[in-house]
């Protein structure tokens, strides 16, 4: 994969992570369960969901290199996969390499 298409694939999910962020903003933390968050994968036009708890959510956003996406839509060339919920639920981390993008593009930073 070159290194633009890896930057892309940061790109595009730093842009479903702001998403998620407006989400989690209009979530009300007293509620229990699992909320809908939307895959943060490099998939174009991805629209399928996620089922977090606030707190599961605030374990993948504790780094910029960090998304939560469906099992199965990694791409290993620019990610590693850092926890599974058992459940079709996957964490990744982007390489290295990409973290000035994902730090420059996290709305928290």
């Amino acid at each position: 994969m070159s290194e633009t298409s890896r930057e892309r694939v940061a790109r595009n999910q730093a842009a479903y992570r702001t998403i998620n962020e407006g989400i989690r903003a209009g979530s009300d933390p007293d509620e229990p369960g699992r909320r809908s968050f939307v895959c943060e994968c490099a998939i174009l036009g991805c629209n399928q969901l996620v089922q977090l708890t606030l707190s599961e959510y605030e374990a993948v956003r504790y780094s910029s290199r960090r998304f939560v996406i469906v099992e199965g839509h990694e791409v290993p060339e620019a990610e590693t996969v850092v926890w599974g919920s058992g459940d079709g639920t996957v964490m990744v981390e982007k390489d290295s390499d990409l973290a000035p993008i994902t730090s420059a593009l996290d709305p928290r930073r």
